[in-house]
């Protein structure tokens, strides 16, 4: 990602561990959107009878629960 965006890893990296700053804002706000977006893509394969989905939802359901 550093390369992509021209700058050195360690200055990426200090950025993104201060949570007060606007590229840490903007990193976690897009990690949380793929993740709603991968948790939605196993839900639908879930819902058609994926068993390795299914199994995945359910882990998922409980780390949400967890998490609360």
């Amino acid at each position: 990602m550093a390369v992509i965006l021209g700058v050195p890893p360690e200055d990426l990296r200090r950025d993104i561990a201060d949570r007060s700053t606007p590229v840490s804002q903007r990193y976690h706000r897009g990690k949380a959107a793929s993740r709603v977006k991968l948790w939605h893509q196993e839900m639908q394969l879930a819902y058609v009878g994926s068993p390795l989905a299914l199994e995945n939802t359910r882990n998922n359901l409980l780390d949400m629960e967890d998490d609360e």
